[in-house]
């Protein structure tokens, strides 16, 4: 007990903004769960990770059984506990988002004071891209968290303690799990392990560590084989991933490699639109005024950090700094000309060779937190990289990039602050105002965002209108065939498989893949009516049209 006080009274002032930072968060989570939870699902996704948390629970059959199978596995544990709604999903997204923020809070909290990283945790958590996706049940901010705290401990067990390994490469294994692509998280945090040079004893903890995150995996690989005979599920997608396989089809298909760079003021702050389906998608706002501060204060910082270690050059002799400075810039050029025009993985090899060949030539200037800033950098470009190569773009896919973000906030606040300081003396108070007056600024954006969010999506409250009218139309409709546009909606509300079929864009009015399944019901969301030989209109709301088969009506 003595040590454990002994900690709390060293730490006490990190451990009030942190709790502060904890309160902050509890409120923002609650308002968003309640909106959520008064708007339901919409995106087509998060069905399936109900529908997956359903047949974990064995209250159903699943969906898409291969995607990451940790956020419905936790959603299954509350379905078995007899909450089966989506609510539980939400309250669980809701308390990633938190931890996310906290752990953003620690990690910044190694290079910043208190005051400057609370307003980078709160700008991470602040970002609209951010709060748009936090608790929607969506896999992305669960993910992040998690890759948040891999790093942290990662960063923990080559500073201090090599045992750290053992939480750093679980909790990495959870955040792959969680999302996929997740697992490119491993490229900052081996480079931090290696810019540390890691000895003997710490190897054989990382090695245990790297077994830890292995046995988690076992589970769901059993898990896996059992349901759709392969244990690695996700090779596949990397391939496609790998190959940017994508057809024109996706209604995410774009070939813009700055797509990301182009949007990433609306990402950080725009205002919230009355629609919720343009909610998910901030690149369709406008960046408010809150937007040009953050990006500035992050572009700030770096122009100043990079002034500050050429000044630094000066004073220190840097072996082989031409040859070094040379290397640095050919690989640079060589990952600039070939970004796009190669698989994105030959690009993310280049990024992780020019990131050693920038701390070779960097280490010897004596920057105290060059292995960390170089984390933070290699984290956004691997993931950027990476969504920018493949052909689908989805807003939601730039969470991955947000938290080094975040730290260039907190960067920008320290480096303005103290070039005040330099020329002023005695005006230490400069980096806590500055801190302090972004949070509130934060805080009444969040406030205004989170006022005007919609409280409901009208496809929302027809599909769930849809199938409960269905259920009282037919009694016997778990025993009947049903398809849909939509299919994992209707898999969710009915509690029982939906075949989805989509109409194809080479004829609109004949839809021969439906009568493969032969389905006594089908459930159309779009514009217009179908011409369906057989069927006939039973039920029509908004764009949602019901056909039933003419034989179940005799």
């Amino acid at each position: 007990m003595g040590k454990i006080t002994e900690i709390i009274y060293k730490n006490k002032v990190s451990l009030i903004f942190m709790a502060l930072l904890g309160l902050l968060m509890l409120i923002i989570t609650y308002e968003l769960v309640s909106i959520q939870s008064r708007i339901g699902v919409a995106y087509w996704d998060i069905f399936l990770y109900l529908n997956n948390a359903l047949k974990m629970s064995g209250m159903g059959i699943g969906d898409t059984l291969h995607l990451s199978p940790f956020l419905p596995f936790l959603t299954s544990l509350l379905f078995r506990a007899g909450y089966v709604f989506e609510l539980s999903l939400f309250m669980i997204s809701g308390v990633f988002y938190i931890l996310g923020a906290v752990g953003m809070y620690l990690l910044l909290k190694i290079r910043f004071n208190e005051y400057e990283s609370l307003a980078g945790a709160l700008s991470y958590a602040t970002f609209t891209i951010v709060m748009a996706w936090a608790v929607s049940g969506a896999l992305d901010a669960p993910a992040i968290s998690l890759s948040i705290w891999a790093l942290y401990f990662t960063y923990l067990a080559v500073k201090n303690d090599s045992r750290y390994y053992y939480l750093a490469f679980p909790v990495a294994m959870l955040a792959f799990l969680t999302r996929y692509t997740s697992g490119l998280i491993i490229i900052p945090m081996l480079l931090l392990i290696f810019f540390n040079v890691p000895q003997k004893e710490e190897i054989k903890n990382g090695v245990k560590g790297i077994i830890l995150g292995v046995l988690i995996y076992l589970p769901f690989m059993w898990y896996f084989y059992r349901q759709i005979g392969k244990p690695f599920p996700f090779i596949s997608q990397f391939s496609a991933s790998a190959a940017g396989t994508a057809t024109e089809l996706n209604p995410g298909y774009n070939l813009d490699l700055l797509y990301y760079l182009k949007n990433i003021l609306q990402y950080l702050s725009s205002p919230a639109p009355d629609n919720y389906s343009q909610l998910l998608w901030p690149s369709q706002q406008t960046p408010d005024l809150m937007a040009y501060l953050l990006l500035g204060l992050i572009i700030t910082g770096i122009i100043i950090y990079l002034i500050n270690a050429l000044k630094t050059r000066q004073k220190v002799e840097v072996p082989h700094l031409y040859l070094k400075a040379a290397g640095v810039l050919v690989v640079g050029l060589l990952l600039i000309f070939t970004y796009g025009s190669i698989s994105y993985v030959y690009s993310e090899v280049l990024l992780i060779l020019w990131a050693l060949l920038v701390f070779y030539l960097l280490r010897d200037y004596k920057l105290k937190y060059l292995d960390l800033d170089l984390m933070f950098l290699t984290w956004f470009f691997a993931f950027f990289i990476m969504h920018s190569f493949h052909p689908v773009k989805v807003d939601r896919y730039f969470i991955t990039m947000v938290p080094p973000l975040a730290y260039g906030v907190a960067l920008g606040i320290r480096q303005i602050s103290g070039i005040i300081q330099n020329k002023f003396k005695n005006t230490t108070w400069i980096s806590p105002a500055i801190s302090l007056v972004l949070v509130l600024a934060i805080l009444l954006s969040a406030v205004s965002y989170m006022d005007n969010m919609p409280r409901e999506d009208e496809v929302v409250l027809i599909e769930k209108e849809t199938a409960n009218w269905l259920v009282n139309y037919d009694p016997e409709f778990e025993d009947r065939v049903i398809a849909a546009v939509r299919g994992p909606a209707y898999s969710w509300y009915l509690k029982k498989f939906v075949y989805t079929r989509i109409p194809g864009k080479v004829s609109p009015e004949v839809f021969q893949e439906l009568f493969e399944v032969n389905p006594d019901y089908y459930i159309y969301t779009g514009e217009g009516k179908l011409t369906l030989k057989g069927y006939t209109i039973i039920r029509q709301r908004g764009n949602v049209t019901v056909y039933e088969k003419n034989t179940l009506m005799n």
